[in-house]
């Protein structure tokens, strides 16, 4: 009888070297603890970008869990304990032993470079220029408590979030105090002590109260509105809110409907030009409004339960209002404030401007995926390498937000691998842990389109259909 002659491969291979089978696919069994686990590492591991034949092909690596999810909602990280066992940046040992020293050390490390960091323009600094004369204008508990959270911020990217730990806890106790005890009220110093513990949320991806300072925050802003005759001017400590908040409608939308952020409807200042860009929001109010505005048709589609409910008068009505916006945004203009634009060096206006249109391509993109009735592939792959191409101009970008949905509008693998090397740079020259979380996303989205590849489904595949968002990380900021 003829021997079958079996097919050669990795698994009849018995040579010491590596013959070059090709790529060898292993899909483990469910885990219900019969099977022996499988060797596939938990996490991708990403190849240096110096070495470009390798790099990006770790989406080469599906696991039990993209295909169990498929289709189904991809809950990321629930657990953000997972992400401790990430490869996180190193961080030096402080050598710092006096404490007075320790917070010197600690506080020139944030008016030198974290306040620069988390701003666009470093002109007129309000990360700088204004939280900084507050924290250390008085001994008053709320003082005390912002001193403590820019600490907090300053320890933890320093050192990491045990050397941390007591600031933030300080900074709680000191705020809460405030706002019981303190005789003359509520104050702004409160609310940028709040909106620095927000921060400290975006930089440590662990903590997981973001949204609770942010609601803590909201509460403030109302009782200063209330204390201004019920509206307040485009200030800075204002601005910081209204970035925090409109983001966050962004992840979670229903949260802010049917009213939306409270910040828009509570800014109110006629002599305020809204097409000029500001730091700490790294475009102009009109934009921040036109992503409210899209959040808000979001909130409907899921409070209503799907775009198929609206009727005919309805739809019609919502094609106009798309039109008006997609022209809106596509005749939109951003600048520079002229009191400070001279003073900005060459190569800092260009950054600038080109970060301020990075958020104008993404909120056309973020439109154009919500509430487009007859979309067109071609603008909006025009608009994608718009954003493409200033993300590789940029030596690092500064906004996740837009990377973000640029990311999730890529087409090709190799704008995907633009997109990594963006992400490698982000963690490389920031060390903010938001990032890590931005990075899982973004890759956990990607796979469940490669999954979706031969339905035909994957370019009409919507991010928030197949992530469940109900994160405390505010990894859009």
């Amino acid at each position: 009888m003829e021997t079958v002659r079996r097919t050669q491969g990795c698994w009849t291979c018995k040579s010491k070297e590596c013959l070059g089978y090709g790529i060898r696919l292993a899909w483990p069994d469910q885990p219900d603890g019969r099977r022996r686990g499988s060797r596939i590492p938990d996490r991708a591991v990403h190849s240096s970008p110096h070495n470009p034949v390798d790099y990006g092909k770790q989406f080469l690596n599906m696991t039990y869990e993209d295909l169990m999810h498929n289709g189904k909602g991809l809950t990321v990280f629930n657990d953000l304990l997972l992400l401790r066992n990430q490869q996180r940046p190193p961080r030096s040992i402080p050598l710092l032993p006096k404490f007075h020293e320790r917070e010197s050390h600690l506080l020139s490390y944030y008016h030198d470079k974290l306040s620069q960091m988390i701003s666009t323009i470093n002109i007129n600094n309000g990360f700088r220029d204004d939280l900084i004369p507050m924290a250390l204008s008085s001994e008053g508990k709320a003082s005390h408590g912002l001193r403590n959270a820019i600490l907090a911020v300053s320890a933890f990217h320093l050192w990491g979030p045990e050397h941390a730990l007591s600031y933030k806890a300080e900074a709680i106790r000191s705020l809460s105090s405030s706002l019981s005890t303190e005789s003359f009220g509520t104050t702004e110093t409160q609310l940028a002590t709040s909106m620095m513990l927000c921060v400290y949320n975006v930089f440590d991806e662990t903590e997981g109260n973001w949204s609770l300072h942010l609601y803590g925050a909201q509460k403030i802003l109302h009782q200063l509105a209330s204390i201004h005759g019920g509206h307040l001017a485009y200030r800075f400590l204002y601005t910081w809110f209204l970035y925090h908040e409109v983001l966050g409608g962004f992840s979670q939308p229903l949260k802010q409907w049917p009213h939306g952020p409270a910040s828009l409807r509570l800014l109110r200042d006629t002599r305020f030009d809204n097409s000029m860009i500001i730091g700490s929001l790294g475009c102009s109010v009109e934009v921040m409004e036109i992503i409210s505005y899209v959040n808000t048709w979001r909130a409907m589609e899921i409070y209503r339960d799907h775009a198929a409910l609206f009727d005919q008068e309805e739809k019609s009505n919502r094609n106009i209002e798309y039109k008006a916006l997609e022209s809106r945004i596509s005749s939109l203009t951003q600048r520079l404030d002229p009191g400070y634009e001279e003073y900005l060096s060459r190569h800092d206006r260009t950054r600038t401007l080109a970060t301020a249109e990075l958020y104008r391509i993404a909120a056309f993109l973020y439109l154009h995926r919500v509430g487009s009735t007859e979309p067109s592939q071609d603008i909006k792959s025009a608009y994608l390498q718009q954003g493409l191409q200033i993300l590789g101009s940029l030596e690092v970008c500064t906004s996740p937000w837009p990377l973000f949905v640029i990311a999730c509008e890529t087409e090709t693998d190799e704008q995907r691998i633009s997109i990594l090397g963006t992400l490698d740079r982000m963690d490389l020259e920031r060390h903010i842990g938001n990032v890590f979380v931005l990075r899982h996303i973004i890759e956990s989205f990607w796979k469940q389109q490669d999954l979706q590849a031969d339905s035909g489904k994957a370019s009409s595949l919507k991010w928030w259909d197949t992530i469940d968002l109900n994160l405390t990380v505010p990894w859009f900021i």
